[in-house]
């Protein structure tokens, strides 16, 4: 793709349309960068600024470009000025399309609702522990194209991919694609549910049958496409055996190459607790196979693995009473996740920006386990309308309040558990900055601090 001279929209200037700036910059290029904020509250450094062109209080209408328009993550497709690009021949697409177009290194893909964080973190370790030097980003961390753009060295790329960033791929083709799991999530973005798995199935999309996918064969979105999957598919499931992929079997996991060849793994280790866990290790012990890592090193990488931090973290104990950091439960189905870890009782922070989705799954579980639910942020009224017969519940105007209605509330025995199942967008930065005003909440009320991941 040549670059050199010639002018590029970038859409979006969090730390993926830095990343695609300077990657333009770099290779002789005009980026000019198109941004709903104020150009003061981006983040550009000096040498950065010089090189590009930026268009701030960018309303989403005009656009004016070449025929190359990349798009971050968080910028709808949909936008008029996007949708007005496409109409008169200009090439929109996502950063991952972009970067994977200047490597020819094998990609392995990860996708799903929940579990892609903490599969690709283990799977990047078990790599690396391996010798295998994976340039591990997309999703999570460092841009594909910061990964593409600044270390040849890689030998291959472990990327963690949103729907956001499966909707802009055109030519995008990951020699191994994991689809760990579809389930109820950013319907504030997607039509309906099939609008949703639709775009999480896009991984595939451009596989042949030399690529392999990775499938959750309890995933009922999942399974309904299968036909569609052109690559050689390795399923994994804890309901049943597979002829091909894993399974799981009185606390252990095997795993089947497909010509009758079986290796038994076990999870000893209490920072991958649950069955969403099992589900995760399945899957990196199926990419890892297909990689050849020696079973040992996959073997003494889930055994040392630790947590990854705002996942069911356990951030103080204090008079019998354990405070937990779920702020990555962005959805339901991510806290039936963390409520089915929790013992009996529990008091429940939840809300934040509302996804849209239905909050009714999650009746069963509060009514059986929530003593009390302590809710915050854009979605307090509908989480309060939905729980209000089953569960008492306490408004909060901030996460410091809302810890301290939750440590009043608890008794020893209990677990005070943020699983928020809303973004955080309302009131912080992201997750990560909203599980750690927890944290600080806590160890304000508390004094001490441990840190573990379940």
């Amino acid at each position: 793709m040549e670059l050199k001279g010639n002018n590029v929209a970038v859409v979006g200037m969090g730390s993926t349309g830095v990343a695609v700036a300077k990657f333009l910059v770099d290779r002789g290029a005009h980026p000019v960068c198109y941004e709903q904020k104020p150009a003061s509250s981006v983040r550009v450094p000096g040498a950065l600024e010089r090189g590009i062109t930026m268009v701030d209080g960018w309303d989403g209408r005009s656009l004016e470009s070449g025929g190359l328009v990349i798009v971050s993550p968080g910028v709808p497709l949909a936008l008029p000025g996007l949708q007005a690009a496409k109409a008169r021949g200009a090439e929109v697409i996502s950063e991952v399309e972009f970067a994977s177009r200047f490597t020819d290194r094998k990609i392995i893909a990860i996708t799903g609702t929940n579990g892609k964080t903490t599969t690709v973190t283990l799977l990047g370790q078990i790599l690396n522990n391996a010798g295998r030097n994976a340039g591990v980003g997309g999703n999570i961390g460092t841009p594909f194209i910061e990964l593409v753009g600044n270390d040849s060295t890689y030998s291959l790329y472990l990327l963690e991919l949103s729907s956001y960033q499966l909707e802009g791929i055109v030519r995008f083709r990951p020699w191994i694609a994991g689809l760990l799991n579809i389930t109820e999530d950013h319907l504030d973005r997607y039509k309906d549910m099939n609008d949703y798995a639709r775009s999480k199935l896009r991984i595939f999309m451009n596989q042949s049958v030399d690529d392999y996918a990775v499938i959750n064969a309890e995933d009922r979105y999942t399974i309904k496409n299968k036909r569609t999957i052109k690559s050689r598919p390795y399923c994994f499931t804890t309901e049943r055996k597979t002829r091909r992929g894993a399974y799981y079997k009185n606390g252990d996991i095997l795993f089947v190459d497909g010509a009758g060849h079986k290796t038994s793994f076990t999870i000893d280790n209490p920072s991958l607790a649950g069955m969403h866990n099992v589900q995760n290790v399945m899957a990196c012990i199926i990419i890892a196979r297909l990689l050849d890592v020696p079973d040992e090193v996959i073997r003494e990488t889930v055994h040392s693995f630790r947590g990854l931090a705002h996942r069911i973290q356990l951030v103080a104990e204090d008079n019998g009473i354990r405070y937990y950091d779920d702020s990555k439960a962005t959805n339901v189905d991510a806290v039936i996740v963390a409520l089915r870890t929790m013992p009996s009782p529990v008091v429940l922070i939840m809300g934040g920006r509302d996804k849209q989705g239905d909050y009714a799954p999650l009746a069963g579980l509060i009514r059986e386990k929530v003593k009390l639910l302590v809710v915050l942020g854009e979605a307090r009224d509908r989480i309060t309308a939905a729980f209000r017969d089953i569960v008492r519940i306490l408004p909060a105007d901030s996460m410091e309040s809302a810890v301290a209605a939750a440590a009043a509330g608890a008794s020893p025995g209990d677990s005070v558990l943020l699983s928020p199942a809303c973004s955080s967008f309302d009131m912080f930065r992201d997750y990560k900055q909203r599980g750690d005003v927890f944290a600080s909440a806590v160890r304000q009320i508390t004094g001490r601090a441990t840190h573990e991941g379940l």
